[in-house]
């Protein structure tokens, strides 16, 4: 299953703290922790709208506050830095299949009924 990770880079991050709390959850002295030993902050399946939608808001508080962080793309097999800018498109593109599958989901239910 492949998974996406994100770490901060950033040696000064205290004005971080209640950003990186609010979307991972993390107690402060967990994600004190983690940032210092560049261990990831959030971890989420690649599949997981939801879980990418989480994501997703944290990385743009974190481009908002200019944050020096990097994103992983990993399996058991791998593990690859993913460049920003195909994190946010992938995240699109998934979105845009959930939707159609959505649609098509209506549409053949509709069927169904007739």
């Amino acid at each position: 299953m492949t998974r996406i990770a994100i770490t901060l880079l950033s040696g000064s991050a205290g004005n971080l703290l209640m950003t990186i709390k609010k979307h991972t959850g993390l107690g402060l002295s967990e994600i004190k922790t983690r940032i210092s030993n560049i261990s990831p902050l959030m971890e989420v399946d690649y599949v997981n709208n939801n879980e990418m939608e989480k994501m997703k808001d944290l990385v743009e508080d974190l481009i908002q506050h200019k944050a020096n962080f990097k994103l992983f793309e990993q399996d058991e097999d791998y593990k690859e830095e993913l460049p920003l800018e195909h994190f946010m498109n992938s995240f699109e593109m998934s979105r845009q299949i959930a939707e159609d599958r959505e649609r098509m989901d209506d549409i053949l239910g509709e069927e169904d009924n007739e």
